[in-house]
């Protein structure tokens, strides 16, 4: 498998290590691009201390390295009701604050990965020189969603050493929308490395019907959320002969598992089940085409600009192995595919438009092919990481 995986000399080793807290305080196996972060500190050499949410669930190389250290915030019971909910994140609020508190003492920096990391800590962060990222794109944070009692986000990225979001555009709206004195620095959600480890199990069972499809497979490989726009891919695809829509990933809602259902049974799109990363990229190398079926819309805290301009760990997923793609036409996907031929985008209203784009990227696969690795290596992770922690001062 490739890897970028830097190993460093003896008279590095030798410097005082420094310390780092990473806080995300979502699921880490459903955050990938967390995961590839902490790798990237740990093989610069950094001690790393992960609070958050299933740290048993973080991936091996990580969890088996002597420089990391994993908390976890709390032991969380199944929500039924609102009053269940309210418990969990009491406890994750308490726990979270407090572990912060023992261990950020031994810090040199504090990274928190998310809106929600940042609200829970709340004035907390500001104790420590603390790297402000947000994932998604959003000009207001808030505390109960539904009724928009509103978290001061942008005051805590004003007062942070430091900001960082996956993509420019984001980089330049979040400084507008802030009122930042500086633009975010720019991490993509690259992976850090392309080796998934050992193939075995279900892993292995779902990944030998790949091998024995006849037909050219269109993958997409990620969450099923509201802003995926699957059923105009499914329909067009559908009247393709020799191809056939895969979907691999997790359902988080029951309104997607009956979508996913539906899918299969109406359109012949054959789900393989979700997987936690990195295991997820054993898929990728079997696909001829990916897909990335982004629609605009209002989700919870998000901005509707959140999927116009996407930032998708998936385009480098599919990039790192040499499959050229086909997506929504949103500028986050259209600025690359174009800048690099790797992609082409289609109308999400018109499925002979998404026909067209599919038949377009299967003529020129070997250059687009070639493309996406070239696109792939054109970010160096740690490069752009050494300049975010960089102490301009």
């Amino acid at each position: 498998m490739l890897s970028h995986i830097r190993r460093y000399g003896a008279d590095e080793r030798k410097m005082k290590m420094k310390v780092i807290t990473v806080v995300e305080l979502n699921n880490i196996d459903g955050y990938p691009p967390v995961q590839t972060l902490i790798r990237v500190l740990l093989n610069k050499g950094y001690k790393v201390n992960l609070i958050g949410r299933n740290v048993s669930k973080i991936s091996a190389d990580i969890s088996e390295n002597s420089n990391y250290v994993g908390y976890e915030t709390a032991k969380y019971s199944k929500i039924n009701n609102i009053l269940q909910a309210a418990v969990n994140r009491f406890y994750m609020v308490l726990n979270a604050r407090k572990l912060l508190k023992s261990i950020g003492e031994q810090s040199d920096y504090l990274w928190t990965t998310s809106m929600k990391s940042v609200q829970i800590l709340g004035k907390n962060i500001l104790k420590y020189k603390n790297i402000l990222q947000l994932m998604e794109l959003a000009e207001h944070g808030y505390l109960v969603s539904k009724i928009h009692i509103k978290f001061p986000i942008n005051k805590y990225a004003r007062l942070s050493w430091k900001t960082v979001v996956p993509e420019i555009n984001r980089a330049y709206i979040q400084k507008v929308w802030w009122d930042l004195s500086e633009t975010p620095y720019v991490l993509p959600n690259k992976p850090y490395s392309l080796d998934y480890g050992e193939v075995y199990g279900e892993l292995s069972s779902a990944i030998e019907i790949m091998k024995k499809e006849k037909k050219k497979i269109i993958l997409y490989l990620g969450g099923i959320w509201r802003d995926r726009d699957f059923e105009i891919y499914a329909k067009a695809i559908s009247r393709m002969n020799g191809y056939v829509l895969y979907i691999v990933g997790k359902t988080f809602s029951d309104e997607g598992k009956i979508m996913i259902d539906r899918l299969q049974k109406e359109y012949g799109v054959v789900y393989l089940g979700g997987f936690n990363p990195p295991k997820h990229l054993a898929f990728v190398q079997h696909a001829d085409i990916g897909l990335l079926p982004y629609k605009p819309v209002k989700s919870g805290n998000l901005s509707e600009l959140n999927a116009l301009y996407c930032a998708p760990n998936k385009i480098w997923e599919y990039a790192g192995f040499g499959v050229p793609m086909v997506g929504s036409d949103v500028l986050g996907l259209k600025l690359p595919f174009e800048q690099w031929n790797i992609g082409r985008c289609c109308d999400l209203n018109d499925e002979d438009s998404i026909i067209k784009a599919i038949e377009e990227v299967d003529r020129n696969h070997d250059e687009m092919s070639k493309n996406c690795y070239k696109f792939y290596d054109s970010v160096d992770l740690e490069k752009i990481v050494s300049e975010i922690l960089e102490d301009k001062n």
